[in-house]
């Protein structure tokens, strides 16, 4: 019976703690890392076409009020593409831009649904076979849901639906003006990202 209540004592003090890293003043670092690669070995007239991208986002935040948290995140990428034997093009961009999250505790109060609204203002490179380098320009507005788990009171972990996007691309912004844009509505892509946090209380 001792140990039982020790146990249940020790929990309640977890939950509580857990609960504590999303109040007023505490600060959080974290992000995300993907990796991913796709093959087609018939693309086209027999010619294997395959691709590989290495994609890292950073995240930092502070909780102007409790569960309420804003913040700056960043979108750092690398790309490249190939075709047969051609030699390869590749890529790469940089983004940046504000967030905010709400955090909304279950009665576990080790998980916490999530609702996050950003926007993502990008520049890149993009390097085809040929070498005629061009610059890119990006720009993305989402609102995400997802929920956090509390592995320790200090860390998290962030899992991110894809939600509602919208998104433009620039191509070659110093030549011409093709943007193309696109809206993303999480149901009928589902995308989920996965990452952590570091949580630093006052």
């Amino acid at each position: 019976m001792k140990k039982i209540v020790v146990m249940g004592v020790s929990m309640l003090i977890f939950f509580q703690v857990a609960k504590a890293q999303t109040t007023q003043g505490t600060v959080s670092v974290g992000g995300s890392f993907q990796v991913s690669t796709y093959k087609d070995q018939n693309y086209s007239q027999n010619f294997e076409y395959s691709s590989s991208s290495v994609e890292f986002n950073p995240i930092a935040g502070y909780f102007i009020k409790d569960n309420l948290e804003v913040g700056v995140q960043l979108g750092i990428s690398t790309s490249q593409a190939k075709i047969g034997t051609n030699d390869p093009s590749r890529g790469s961009s940089f983004a940046m831009g504000p967030f905010a999250r709400y955090y909304k505790f279950t009665s576990n109060e080790k998980f916490a649904f999530t609702v996050q609204a950003g926007l993502l203002f990008g520049s890149g490179k993009s390097s085809p076979p040929n070498g005629n380098d061009t610059k890119t320009s990006s720009f993305t507005m989402a609102l995400s849901p997802g929920f956090s788990y509390f592995i320790t009171p200090k860390w998290g972990l962030d899992l991110s639906l894809q939600g509602i996007s919208y998104s433009s691309y620039d191509p070659n912004k110093d030549v011409d003006n093709n943007k193309r844009s696109s809206f993303v509505f999480g149901v009928d892509s589902f995308s989920p990202s996965l990452g952590f946090r570091y949580f630093i209380s006052r």
